[in-house]
């Protein structure tokens, strides 16, 4: 990771407190030496941003209510700077913020850096906690604060060559268990993340992970079978509670001698997706049915015909044998060659 430039801001409320003059903003005057603080600091974050962060979204079209992507726009084409474009979304924040009863004063920190050859945007809301700490003149012990990294309940990223693409999914954010939803609402309300489920997008990551999960394990085709089936039919179990899938549930599904393996491997490796999605049957349903189409031919059978081989896989031959078809294909197949045979006559 290499930070290109950061700044960090105070937002300043007191719990249970709401209404107009209830958050203030406390401005740092430029931004922040990129120094061993920072890098350790950023690099703290991060870590566990990518252990955290379970959601997707993407930004408001109407320029007029979201105003995060305008001044996003206009810090990329550097018509403002890091500066003024921080200072612009910590009022952004303040707004929502101060209708939240218990929200309490929070330490914006943005980060521009570089990793992996992607640009890369984090805004990270930070909270002190208070320690005891010493002085090192006098060996007297005095009280210290410090950033409490590990309570970081609020943050998004932007991968920003992929907005400007418009390709998704750009933006991804925390939100923490749902207790804490109305408390940290106002972080994505500022930033104008249209939080979605993109129910395809997720559905195919999963199965992309649970595979490439099988192949990491060394599963045997067995076991793969079993794990597979259950994952269609809690999506299947899913989509008629009209509920969402949960990844983590999920992991405990699929492995139940390591219930954290399967989520653990998903976030190590960054698939994109969300810790909470609709299941898209169109995708889901393609686990137990097998389709192609090739040439003049179509085939689509469904897995279950597989394993109890009414449909025959010969992988010595690379061909298919569909056992026991009805005598009115059989008859049409003989009268189809019959009239070849008669035309070659």
């Amino acid at each position: 990771m290499e930070i290109k430039e950061s700044i960090i801001h105070g937002v300043i409320k007191a719990r249970e407190t709401n209404g107009d003059g209830s958050v203030g903003i406390k401005s740092r005057a430029g931004v922040l030496p990129v120094d061993e603080r920072l890098e350790s600091l950023g690099g703290e974050v991060l870590k566990l941003y990518g252990r955290l962060s379970n959601g997707y979204g993407t930004f408001g079209g109407d320029a007029l209510i979201h105003q995060f992507p305008v001044l996003l726009e206009s810090y990329m084409r550097e018509d403002i700077d890091l500066k003024k474009f921080s200072d612009d979304i910590c009022k952004l924040i303040s707004v929502p913020m101060q209708e939240q009863w218990m929200a309490t004063t929070t330490w914006p920190l943005f980060v521009r850096y570089e990793n992996m050859g992607r640009d890369w945007l984090l805004i990270a809301m930070l909270k002190l906690k208070e320690g005891v700490g010493i002085d090192e003149g006098t060996m007297d012990l005095n009280d210290s604060l410090s950033f409490d990294v590990s309570n970081l309940y609020e943050a998004a990223r932007v991968d920003l060559q992929k907005w400007q693409d418009d390709e998704q999914p750009y933006l991804s954010f925390i939100k923490r268990r749902a207790t804490d939803a109305d408390v940290t609402k106002y972080f994505r309300v500022a930033i104008s993340c249209t939080e979605y489920t993109d129910a395809r997008h997720n559905t195919e990551v999963a199965v992309q992970a649970l595979n490439e999960y099988f192949e990491t394990e060394g599963w045997d085709a067995g076991r793969r079978q079993v794990a597979t089936d259950k994952l269609y039919s809690y999506c299947v179990e899913k989509k008629g509670l009209d509920q969402p899938v949960n990844m983590t549930a999920l992991s405990a599904i699929i492995n139940d001698q390591d219930p954290e393996s399967f989520i653990d491997f998903v976030r190590e490796n960054e698939f994109e997706v969300s810790e909470v999605f609709s299941p898209n049957p169109a995708t889901y349903k393609k686990l137990m049915r097998v389709s192609r189409r090739f040439g003049s031919v179509s085939v689509s059978f469904n897995v279950s015909d597989l394993r109890n081989e009414t449909v025959f896989y010969d992988p010595e031959l690379q061909g298919l044998v569909i056992m026991n078809p009805p005598a009115d294909l059989l008859a049409e197949m003989d009268r189809a060659l019959g009239a070849q045979n008669a035309a070659d006559d």
